[in-house]
């Protein structure tokens, strides 16, 4: 199963977003399931400067105010300078269904990348893999490519479980990314305004 990973009110959103001269512009996005695991693609370009980008990015700890889903993240420890073991734990809704899902992953950093795998052992998740890797875009905008794979160990309702997993997935990707954006400009706003005085 492939569509594109757009819901109307992610649509509505991303068109007012993309109207805006230099701002948050989606130009690849699509879910899918495939061989058991949710999937989604997205890349996008960000209207602020890309050191902004990952600085809000891996600053896991304010994930909660970057996503309402996101309860808590936390880094339990750093086994090494630049790899973190991330504990996250998140609501998700299915319709009717809800439930609070934890997943503990280790995330590797190097330059303008993250990769993150689950530990199954410690997750309500069986399989999960994230990737993702900004590059400068013109006129200091940030261009950000994004796949994660996830596959839950958790009961999701049958008939229309699928079609509201992908769909949460996506819009939860895009918000995300929506509120990067907003925190790096207003994180580069600042460094600007401090400066000038």
């Amino acid at each position: 199963m492939s569509r594109l990973c757009l819901t109307a009110p992610a649509l509505a959103a991303a068109l007012l977003w993309s109207g805006a001269a230099g701002a948050f512009e989606i130009e690849h996005s699509e879910t899918r399931y495939v061989d058991k695991r949710y999937q989604c693609d997205l890349n996008v370009r960000l209207d602020a400067p890309l050191d902004k980008v990952e600085a809000v990015l891996r600053d896991y700890e304010k994930y909660p105010s970057l996503d309402t889903r996101i309860l808590q993240a936390r880094v339990l420890e750093r086994p090494s300078p630049n790899v973190a073991m991330l504990e996250t734990k998140l609501r998700l809704c299915l319709g009717w269904f809800c439930r609070n899902v934890s997943r503990v992953e280790r995330v590797e950093e190097s330059e303008h990348a993250l990769a993150a795998l689950a530990d199954p052992s410690r997750s309500d998740v069986k399989y999960g893999e994230t990737h993702l890797q900004l590059a400068t875009g013109e006129h200091g905008s940030t261009l950000v490519t994004y796949t994660t794979s996830i596959t839950p160990a958790f009961w999701t309702p049958s008939v229309f479980g699928r079609r509201w997993m992908l769909r949460t997935l996506e819009d939860a990707t895009t918000d995300l990314f929506m509120n990067v954006e907003m925190k790096a400009k207003a994180d580069e706003e600042g460094k600007e305004k401090a400066a000038s005085n």
